[in-house]
């Protein structure tokens, strides 16, 4: 690590500097004897923080730092403001005698959108489309709608952040317990995140969410399509936007997604025609879908007539492959990821003009296969909605949008 060492004396020249109103030198009397070590991540960025300590301790710096011979006792540090980036929450922490604490902030970076235009594009798959199903029959859409999209599927870092920030507003959106995150708005108590499940990487504890380290920028799982929904909700809320969701028929701005004020999930129809980009190929990089170098996927299992290739077996973080003409990162692959419309294992009912799908149903329509499925679960143009309401499922994430409308 390139750590910037603090020595004691500069420490305590800091501390002086940030006393009280009378400038008296601050305490130093205790026993020492302790290190820490602060890592914020990535280090990149060279991210602020501030960390106070016993008798007065108070020091402020940036990027990775250690601090040698340093009083016992109670600990709390809080990350700075870094454009582009969230902050990550205050840590708190005990230092013993001769021994090392690590405080590793991970700051997460904030969602990304890209403008996808409004357009028209055929939705389907041909005929001739090896392994297409029979309810993919192709047909023209016209959406009149330009959107935004976030690049990437929402990580366990964002995920937690917003729901810290849902917890702690006045009356709480959430609550919470170390199995449950559930839902408090407008008189739901539904479960939108799976604590208690080994493959869920978010913890609660002490009124805090964390995420497993190393699996900040992976995508969340074991969420609910009600998580889902209540995320989209919580970042309007946050930016003063109207919610585009009723919280008790789970309906998206009365069966009107496309006018909407706040941020949702993606139609099935806009989520093709992002994922597709302007192709008409099985996948949005061709006629295959190579595991090693565009997409996370059980490579061993390839599309017709294509090499095969490596099997990850778990997510990977987000943006590890190309991006598709769209700028839009891991619309195969990785996790699936739920939309907007009501899944109906019925054909399509010809050309359409922004669709809108099922006005209620049992499942979310899933889209973009994951890290476990063949390839061919991975087309543009294959519907799922087997599994994400009522049930969460640890290959089931999702990405949020918004209509640009007047």
């Amino acid at each position: 690590m390139r750590g910037i060492r603090i020595s004691l004396l500069v420490l305590l020249l800091i501390a002086v500097a940030g006393c009280g109103e009378d400038g008296g030198v601050v305490s130093t009397e205790g026993e020492k004897g302790g290190t820490i070590i602060i890592d914020p991540e990535p280090n990149t960025i060279n991210a602020p923080w501030e960390i106070s300590g016993p008798n007065g301790i108070n020091a402020s710096n940036t990027g990775d730092s250690t601090m040698a011979d340093m009083e016992l006792g109670e600990y709390s540090i809080t990350g700075g403001a870094v454009s582009g980036y969230l902050s990550p929450p205050s840590e708190n922490k005990t230092l013993n005698s001769k021994e090392v604490i690590t405080f590793s902030a991970f700051y997460a970076e904030e969602i990304s959108f890209v403008l996808i235009p409004a357009g028209t594009f055929l939705m389907g798959s041909p005929s001739e489309e090896y392994s297409r199903f029979s309810n993919e029959t192709q047909h023209t859409v016209n959406l009149t709608n330009d959107f935004i999209m976030s690049e990437a599927e929402v990580t366990n870092q964002q995920y937690a952040y917003m729901a810290q920030w849902a917890l702690d507003q006045n009356p709480p959106l959430v609550t919470a317990t170390i199995s449950s995150l559930q839902d408090a708005i407008d008189g739901s108590v539904e479960e939108l995140l799976d604590l208690d499940s080994p493959y869920c990487e978010i913890s609660f504890s002490a009124g805090t969410f964390t995420v497993d380290s190393g699996k900040e920028n992976h995508p969340v799982k074991e969420v609910f399509s009600f998580g889902a929904i209540a995320y989209c909700d919580w970042l309007s809320l946050k930016e003063g936007l109207s919610k585009a969701y009723d919280h008790s028929t789970w309906e998206c701005n009365g069966h009107d997604p496309y006018n909407a004020e706040g941020y949702r999930l993606p139609t099935e129809a806009e989520w093709e025609y992002a994922c597709r980009a302007d192709t008409q190929t099985p996948f949005n990089t061709g006629n295959c879908l190579d595991a090693g170098s565009e997409a996370n996927y059980a490579g061993n299992a390839p599309y017709y007539q294509c090499p095969s290739g490596s099997y990850e077996g778990s997510t990977v973080p987000v943006g590890s492959y190309p991006a598709n003409a769209f700028g839009l990162y891991d619309m195969h692959g990785n996790v699936w990821e739920f939309c907007n419309d009501f899944y109906h294992g019925r054909d399509y009912s010809g050309d359409e003009t922004d669709p809108v799908g099922e006005s209620a149903g049992i499942y979310r329509v899933l889209r973009g296969g994951c890290m476990f499925d063949d390839a061919r679960y991975c087309r543009s143009a294959y519907r799922g909605g087997y599994w994400g309401m009522p049930l969460p499922y640890r290959s089931i994430g999702f990405r949020v949008c918004r209509s640009v409308v007047d």
